[in-house]
């Protein structure tokens, strides 16, 4: 299994290109993962987005779960 930590700015627009960024964290450590959650949050700063924990199963025919931070 893989673990993502994802976020997808929001916008009105359907035209409009969204900023989205995904980085794997799977082997990392949790002084790593904390790390890189605070430097999403920094990137997505003053926008509008929606910041997930994604457990990916896709490798191993199983479902994908993704819980809201």
């Amino acid at each position: 299994m893989k673990y993502y930590y994802e976020a997808k700015e929001n916008v009105l627009d359907e035209f409009a290109t969204s900023d989205f960024i995904r980085i794997d964290i799977t082997d990392m450590t949790e002084l790593e993962r904390t790390a890189v959650l605070n430097e999403i949050k920094s990137i997505m700063s003053g926008k509008d987005y929606r910041l997930v924990y994604h457990e990916c199963g896709h490798e191993n025919r199983l479902r994908c779960s993704m819980e809201e931070l």
